[in-house]
């Protein structure tokens, strides 16, 4: 049999990475994809993902986003666009090459500690975890395999650049900087790369450890210029979106929901058999009140880091692996903050180095108490077991149909399922039948805001407007500020023909989102709809072009609305248009704003007694 070099060991986990997801070649679109990729022009050619270059990861629906920013993803579904003409198994296979080469760099990280049977070990524990299924085997979890590959190749490049003399130490730092640019580049829990690379120094052995300064404040400068870059392109639109189940809850209703949630992070990174393509209420319960089952996970959470500190000198990797998969998942753990989900297997791709790296150990402890036949054959084992889960694990993802099915027969509580059963309905055209769906999803869990606004517009496209104006109400009590459930209830109050109502529930709107442009021509379209005089109808135009920056268009409104807004008599609804615009006024006819505020003062307090 020959030696087992540290390049056999890199190229036989890769080998078996890429072995296990072959299946995932017959995989089509599922879900996300279909928003990310097929239907995203940024992602049908390089020049147009260039172009998309600043632009936000989401493609924009409205005023809402996710908040994200990953250049580099889409600039790789460009690329496999334009190979393949829009071929999935292309894009599959890409992923699955991916994947066989982040497990290849994990295990020459791990044979810095571990011999080469203990890396092999690690490297195969990776490579076949049913955790990587979500991102492996459906498109869009690239994300996750670009940001581990410039992570891990960051630690190695940073080894090189501790290790060298000062003559060849830039080289190492400009490869450290391309790794941690890639990195960041494809998702944002990579701004926790300065950290692991501190971490993987800390295990150096203190005989012959060296500074690095100048690599850590590289490093750090391009992570704040990342962070900056990234709050000014897509940062503003994330507090917009409001999707997450948990981001209207006080911090210590979170913290109670969220915590119990580590002992399903532990339960998938060791017995990943249990398996969800979503863990949003009621496959992870909300809870009000800290619970005993919260006070049970920090234990066993601390334990976990505690054992991770404790084991720095007799078994590094182990320490490497707890800490710098707790680093890796602390971001979308909604420890800190609130995340995109509350809990995403494809969020746990890194963290998945913790039980590769303690397999690895346990190996190389065997390996020196000749106890290797035992070890051999329990790894083996668990092996076979992971291997055979992810291989049947593996076309859950082959559709969006077959992910939805599925979903709701394994996980009839996720209401999420319910939703997703819903769209997919509705994209068919069946809309009738979708409705229930939808009802059922906020039947199971009623926090989903926008969720009860899009189920609204369907239902009163369903000539239901009973239940629209339920729904409307029930969105607007969820999220008071924002204007979307303001626009449903608008459109509700229309079809009943209640106008004073529909003009209500605008003028709350935009009193509440004064510079909002959706509140701002929900109101004008109101006033159009409602044949209100025309100076008000021209005011709330002039408002809105405003706002827009359109200021000679919005001066030739205030113009338009001056010649006959004086000879109206003062109403309520009438001294609030022109309250309203004051500001606007005040810019552009400061003329017409002293002449407004008189009457602010006379007629319309007269209209109020």
């Amino acid at each position: 049999m020959p030696p087992l070099t540290p390049r056999r060991v890199a190229w036989v986990s890769a080998g078996v990475a890429c072995a296990v997801y072959l299946i995932a070649l017959r995989n089509g679109w599922a879900l996300d994809d279909y928003h990310l990729v097929v239907r995203n022009p940024a992602a049908h050619s390089v020049w147009a993902a260039l172009g998309a270059l600043f632009s936000p990861y989401w493609p924009l629906q409205g005023e809402q986003s996710a908040g994200l920013y990953r250049p580099l993803a889409t600039l790789t579904y460009a690329v496999d666009w334009a190979i393949s003409g829009g071929r999935p198994w292309w894009f599959h296979l890409t992923n699955l090459l991916l994947h066989g080469l982040v497990t290849a760099l994990l295990a020459v990280v791990a044979l810095r500690w571990l011999p080469p049977l203990g890396a092999l070990a690690a490297g195969v524990v990776f490579a076949i975890h049913p955790v990587h299924v979500e991102a492996v085997a459906n498109v869009i979890g690239r994300t996750e395999m670009l940001a581990a590959l410039g992570l891990l190749a960051a630690v190695l490049a940073a080894r090189r650049y501790r290790a060298a003399d000062p003559p060849g130490r830039p080289r190492w730092l400009v490869l450290t900087l391309l790794a941690t640019g890639l990195a960041l580049a494809a998702k944002e829990h990579a701004v926790v790369t300065i950290v692991v690379l501190g971490l993987d120094h800390w295990l150096d052995a203190p005989a012959t450890r060296r500074p690095a300064g100048d690599l850590y404040l590289a490093v750090a400068t391009l992570t704040l210029a990342w962070l900056f870059l990234w709050q000014a392109i897509a940062g503003p639109l994330a507090a917009g979106s409001a999707i997450v189940p948990l981001q209207n809850l006080p911090a210590g209703q979170r913290l109670a929901t969220v915590i119990p949630a580590q002992l399903d992070v532990v339960r998938l990174l060791a017995w990943p058999f249990d398996l969800s393509a979503d863990y949003s209420p009621q496959v992870v319960p909300i809870r009000a009140a800290w619970s005993l089952v919260a006070s049970l996970a920090l234990v066993t959470s601390s334990a976990m880091l505690g054992l991770g500190l404790a084991a720095r000198r007799r078994a590094p990797a182990l320490t490497f692996g707890i800490l710098a998969g707790a680093a890796t998942y602390l971001p979308s753990s909604n420890l800190l903050f609130t995340s995109g989900v509350t809990l995403a297997e494809r969020n746990l791709y890194v963290a998945a180095i913790a039980p590769a790296l303690a397999v690895g150990c346990v190996v190389a402890w065997a390996t020196m108490r000749h106890r290797l036949r035992i070890a051999v054959t329990a790894v083996a084992l668990g092996c076979a077991a992971f291997a055979v889960r992810a291989v049947t694990r593996v076309p859950f993802w082959r559709d969006s149909r077959t992910v939805v099915i599925e979903s709701i027969v394994q996980h009839p509580e996720d209401f999420l399922a319910h939703a997703w059963l819903g769209d997919v309905l509705l994209l068919t055209g069946d809309s009738t039948r979708a409705l229930p769906h939808y009802l059922v999803a906020m039947e199971l869990y009623d926090g989903y805001t926008f969720l009860a606004v899009r189920v609204g517009r369907l239902a009163l496209a369903l000539r239901r407007p009973a239940l629209a104006l339920e729904l409307g109400r029930r969105a607007r009590s969820g999220a008071p500020l924002h204007p979307g459930p303001a626009e449903l209830l608008v459109d509700v109050f229309l079809t009943l023909d209640q106008q004073d109502s529909a003009r209500a529930v605008a003028r709350a709107a935009v009193g509440a989102n004064p510079g909002n442009l959706r509140a701002l021509e929900n109101y004008r379209r109101v006033l159009e709809r409602t044949q209100a005089p025309a100076w008000r109808r021209q005011l709330a135009a002039a408002r809105l072009d405003q706002a827009l920056g359109h200021l000679v268009a919005a001066t030739a409104r205030l113009d338009s609305a001056s010649r006959a807004l004086l000879s109206e008599p003062g109403s309520p609804a009438g001294c609030w248009d022109l309250e309203q615009s004051l500001p606007v006024m005040r810019t552009l006819k400061p003329t017409l704003a002293v002449t407004v505020q008189a009457r602010l003062q006379t007629q319309c307090r007269e209209s109020e007694r």
